[in-house]
């Protein structure tokens, strides 16, 4: 009797802002390199696991997640045990991260109808702003963070508006219901072949970053052997021809070692901003 494959049960709360097609791409993968079947979830209503219900790791219903870094930053401070940080995140291409380093960058985007009186971020004043979500760290925080260091707080925009998503922020100004937003630029870069005349009607006015990495965990009850495979597998899987070549149409160039220490960024941003917000308007 041949020995049973190892099952994987994914789960990703990168969507839709990332497409589900990476993710699949990685299970893909997997399967065929460690010789196992797995499965992918797709939870779309939060960064990470929803706060009004006991998370998958702790009931032990997934084996590997891809969440925000913000979400993971939770976890930690909820002292998760079931939660554990593969040490393994991916480097983006984008034209600030000439040196090709692990984290991703936030775009300040206007409609180019705007490039006339709009020159940087300071010509934003009294804008419509459109942001995703209040805990989103590249749409919400790292932006409450900018207006703090300049002296600003929220009312610096006329108005602030939830979109509910980074696509959703991209559309709004490409329709121009808002003026101006910040969106993960990862999901700019992979969308726009999809937007109206490839999206030559979005600016990128600035970028920030970059921003912790996108962190992959882990269920610490996982077997130990198991983990390492996946480790191993995933940071050689930009090396290979046929695999590479499928992640650089996400923008992906290499995957590189990641660890906890990565995220004390994250947190010295949320402590700069805290008990601030952009605002409570919702689209």
């Amino acid at each position: 009797m041949s020995t049973p494959k190892p099952k994987l049960r994914i789960i990703t709360y990168m969507c839709p802002s990332h497409p589900v097609e990476l993710y699949e791409l990685i299970l893909q993968y997997l399967e065929e390199e460690i010789g196992c079947e797995a499965s992918l979830l797709y939870e779309s209503r939060g960064p990470g696991p929803l706060e009004d219900r006991v998370d998958p790791f702790t009931s032990d219903t997934v084996d590997i997640g891809f969440i925000t870094a913000s979400a993971y930053v939770k976890l930690l401070d909820k002292k998760n045990k079931y939660v554990e940080l593969l040490p393994v995140a991916a480097v983006y291409n984008h034209p600030k991260n000439t040196e090709g380093i692990k984290g991703y960058y936030s775009d300040i985007i206007i409609h180019v109808d705007g490039r006339n009186h709009v020159k940087e971020f300071l010509d934003l004043r009294g804008c419509r702003w459109a942001y995703s979500d209040e805990d989103s760290l590249s749409s919400s925080t790292v932006i409450l963070k900018t207006l703090k260091e300049l002296g600003e707080n929220s009312s610096f925009f006329g108005n602030t508006l939830r979109s509910g998503s980074h696509l959703n922020s991209v559309h709004m100004v490409l329709t121009k219901q808002a003026e101006a937003a910040a969106v993960d630029a990862n999901t700019l870069a992979y969308n726009k072949k999809y937007l109206q005349d490839g999206g030559k009607d979005i600016q990128v006015l600035d970028s920030i970053g970059p921003l912790p990495p996108y962190p992959i965990v882990i269920n610490s009850r996982m077997d130990g052997n198991l983990k390492k495979k996946i480790l191993q597998a995933i940071l050689k899987m930009p090396e290979t021809r046929l695999w590479g070549s499928r992640l650089k149409n996400f923008g992906i160039l290499k995957f590189v070692p990641n660890s906890q220490d990565a995220y004390e960024k994250e947190r010295e941003i949320q402590d700069a901003v805290k008990n601030l917000s952009l605002g409570i308007r919702y689209y």
